[in-house]
């Protein structure tokens, strides 16, 4: 009995959706998972210990560490102060990130997902090994900057993977799922700087600076004694140089993407490929795989990153990236502020940071959701549900949260957590399928560079308001529904068309020839 495709034609997308959910998803889905782990590992490391990193950085100039910087020594002076070196230090990331995902994106779709993802997770993991080793601003600045780069090209580059790798079906859990990946690698890093922080004996790194074993504290303008700290933090960007390894063994195991191959030109590579994938595949036979029947998708005429923005895109550009801001004004806006607000409630340091690691738990729980019900019910219909569900977390959230009540305000972090993330990652999905394969990575990255600067944004509009409202965190969290209702109005206007279910194939057709 011949193949399924045995003398017939067939595209990228027809075998892979023929052959289902076999070993090359797993494979692929372990490969990306472990990827995106890595990178929200390396991201958190540097959110969780800008207060360690700021403190170290004054001790090192109070002790001559580079005692021409003088203004690391001012800002420095008090909790505030130094809460405001912490932020600035973290934004020097965030900026490379921006920058790194609006290149990346457009370099994976010249040399290949494979090699772009590849140099991405050796390149910052190899400039986080420097910055275990800073005594002062510019340097942990300056490499921090350098490892964004490499921090902001891998997420979107495993986006575009998942959505090239998966059958058509189950897209939308597949692509979700990567972010869930990322958000558990927010918390082992938790997990660590918890467990680095308790250790009181300075551990000493090989090749350590002078002074690293020091254990210190420091004097507030106010008189304050800020609490006595060690440089433990350190080891966890040791623990950080982990991916420069495992970027070698992907470029070893890891295959390029079929898609990518027919799209680039490559046609015998695609059809190689998926002949070498159905050789693996003992439940369906599609038969030898011919070059001369392989069907591309036709190809737009200009493959630069100004196509996002002609006719045939700019509806879906609009509505991704608007929706995928706001969702990061939510995410990264709210969540540095989680702990103080729970403090200002009487809660403990120890309890505030125990809601806070419950969110990013509701996190996990909520990426992994929204892709089933997504694939389910559709794009469209499960972001209007999203925006909707995420007005009512709100409310209740703001309406109900207060002091004496730990258990309950556990619940609640898990629901604005659960909604909150819910919604953004409700558009993942969107991304890669909005954009033909020769800009789809550039498409999801600058999507993606766009949105971080409402998450860089949030913290500074939650700084200015939260005086005006005395720090009534009530009130202020009922400001979110206007972001939240915009989300809502955006997917009604400009979701147009519905991708779940489709092959990628079929969606190039449909926007290179609208």
């Amino acid at each position: 009995m011949s193949g399924l495709f045995e003398g017939k034609k067939f595209s990228v997308s027809d075998v892979i959706d023929s052959l289902g959910i076999s070993k090359f998803t797993w494979a692929m889905f372990a490969f990306l998972g472990l990827a995106m782990i890595f990178d929200g590992y390396d991201f958190m490391v540097a959110s969780q210990t800008t207060a360690n990193v700021a403190n170290t950085l004054q001790h090192f100039v109070a002790i001559g560490g580079n005692p021409t910087d003088t203004s690391i020594v001012a800002i420095a002076d008090g909790r505030a102060q130094l809460q405001a070196l912490g932020s600035s230090i973290s934004s020097w990331g965030l900026l490379g990130m921006v920058i790194g995902g609006a290149i990346g994106g457009i370099v994976s779709d010249k040399i290949g997902r494979k090699k772009m993802l590849v140099i991405a997770i050796i390149f910052y993991g190899a400039f986080t090994l420097p910055q275990a080793y800073a005594t002062d601003f510019a340097f942990y600045a300056a490499t921090r900057f350098i490892a964004g780069l490499g921090v902001g090209s891998c997420i979107p580059v495993v986006t575009t993977c998942f959505s090239e790798t998966i059958p058509s079906k189950n897209r939308g859990v597949f692509v979700t799922f990567g972010m869930a990946f990322m958000v558990f690698g927010w918390v082992i890093a938790g997990l660590v700087i918890t467990f680095l922080n308790g250790i009181h004996d300075p551990i000493v790194i090989p090749f350590a600076p002078a002074g690293a074993g020091e254990i210190y504290s420091l004097t507030g303008a106010d008189g304050s004694v800020l609490e006595g700290q060690t440089q433990n933090w350190r080891v966890a960007y040791l623990i950080g140089v982990i991916p420069v390894l495992y970027g070698v063994l992907l470029g070893l195991f890891m295959k390029e993407t079929p898609h990518w191959y027919a799209n680039a030109g490559f046609a015998d590579k695609a059809v190689a490929r998926l002949n070498d994938l159905a050789g693996r595949q003992s439940k369906v036979s599609i038969g030898k795989l011919e070059v001369a029947n392989l069907v591309v998708p036709p190809k737009l005429k200009s493959a630069s990153p100004k196509v996002l923005f002609t006719r045939n895109f700019i509806v879906a550009t609009a509505a991704i990236w608007t929706m995928y801001f706001i969702g990061q004004v939510f995410v990264y806006g709210l969540n540095p502020w989680m702990v103080p607000m729970m403090t200002g409630f009487e809660y403990t340091p120890q309890q505030a940071s125990a809601m806070q690691t419950f969110n990013n738990v509701a996190a996990i729980c909520s990426n992994v959701t929204v892709g089933f019900l997504s694939d389910r019910f559709g794009r469209k219909r499960t972001l209007i549900f999203s925006w909707i569900f995420l007005m009512v977390a709100v409310v209740i959230f703001a309406l109900t949260v207060g002091p004496g009540a730990f258990a309950y305000c556990m619940f609640l972090f898990f629901l604005i957590g659960f909604a909150m993330n819910f919604a953004i990652t409700g558009v993942q999905p969107l991304m890669p399928e909005s954009y033909p394969t020769l800009v789809r990575n550039t498409g999801v990255s600058w999507c993606q560079a766009f949105a971080r600067f409402g998450g860089a944004a949030a913290p500074i509009v939650f700084s200015a308001i939260t005086p005006i409202f005395a720090g009534n965190w009530n009130n202020i969290m009922l400001l979110l529904l206007a972001p939240a209702a915009i989300g809502l109005l955006c997917t009604i206007v400009f979701v147009r068309r519905e991708t779940s279910g489709k092959d990628l194939d079929t969606l190039v057709a449909e926007t290179v020839e609208a």
